[in-house]
């Protein structure tokens, strides 16, 4: 049996629950939700895992695969006040954490898609880069710091720099609009308010013009790369996240070979069996590596371009 852990509101694990069910697959989805834990029941009995949803009822014993789309209790933004303010629900939250991870540890038996440990340190992105390096992939002059004169040494040695977070938190404004930070291009005089102290470290990566951008899933031994024409949308020309669909072809490619190799030998090093990948390529056909996603979201690539990211997931688990 495979058992797939997601959330009520997972897209992704939609369309690959619906090609199950119809290829009469079992499987069994634990939704990691504060609603769908709500009605939730669990138990751990005679070293026995109980599982009882909406979903119907599993013995944790006949669970064979696992899918890892969320690993603990997902929260919405809305959310994060009630656990700011609400002590019983912070231990409620803490408590099923607990339980899910000692739940995880009666499954290392099972093949995981991706194994949690391997997933976990893969979205490292200091582990990223080390890697990356070590097998020989391009990637842009980068430092990490919160020293004032060093930002400002390395934004002058290239002119622009690229501004990225190592987090990826989502927040509300004053306007009660969700809103991401996204890559921000810099120049030299936007460091002379950094402070002095007490800053956080922040990265910044030598800005590299480029002629489009790559999403590259990886499902097995099968590869879907998709080129992404950001420069034709002011909007999207620094990071495609900002999202301007209609002015940004999406188009199925061929990676180098190289490439395709290289990304190969990251997987195996990192011991991953999926991983959504981004790059941006320059008018020299150049492909800089910029991180990899361990857990990444792969819909829009499928729904814009047709290739069959769905299909392989769902033929992995039926290996």
């Amino acid at each position: 049996m495979l058992l797939i852990l997601s959330d009520k509101f997972d897209k992704h694990a939609d369309v690959v629950e619906d090609k199950l069910t119809r290829l009469g697959k079992i499987f069994f989805r634990l939704n990691l939700d504060k609603y769908s834990l709500q009605s939730t029941l669990i138990s751990y009995d005679d070293y026995q895992w109980k599982i009882s949803s909406e979903m119907g009822d599993i013995s944790l014993s006949l669970v064979r695969k696992v899918w890892l789309r969320r690993a603990f209790v997902e929260l919405s933004l809305e959310d994060e006040d009630i656990q700011n303010t609400d002590t019983d629900f912070r231990i409620w939250r803490a408590e099923w954490n607990k339980t899910l991870a000692g739940m995880y540890l009666d499954l290392t038996n099972a093949i995981w898609f991706n194994p949690i440990r391997e997933a976990f340190r893969a979205e490292n992105k200091y582990f990223q880069m080390q890697i990356a390096k070590s097998i020989g992939l391009k990637m842009p002059d980068i430092i990490v710091s919160n020293r004032k004169s060093e930002l400002i040494n390395f934004a002058e040695k290239h002119g622009e720099v690229a501004l990225k977070l190592m987090s990826q938190d989502m927040y509300i404004d004053g306007d009660k609009n969700i809103k991401g930070i996204f890559v921000n291009k810099l120049t030299p005089r936007d460091f002379l308010e950094f402070g002095t102290y007490s800053e956080n470290p922040i990265v910044l990566q030598k800005y590299i013009q480029k002629l489009y951008e790559i999403r590259y899933t990886v499902v097995g031994s099968t590869h879907h790369v998709c080129k992404i024409d950001s420069q034709s949308s002011t909007k999207t020309d620094v990071d495609w996240r900002r999202y301007d669909i209609p002015k940004t072809p999406h188009t199925a490619v061929d990676p180098p070979k190289e490439i395709r190799l290289k990304v190969n030998e990251l997987m195996s090093i990192m011991g991953l069996e999926f991983g959504a990948l981004d790059f941006i390529v320059t008018k020299n056909n150049d492909w800089y590596f910029l991180e990899i996603n361990s857990i990444g979201q792969w819909l829009w690539i499928e729904d814009l371009t047709g290739l069959p990211i769905s299909d392989s997931i769902v033929e992995w688990f039926d290996d």
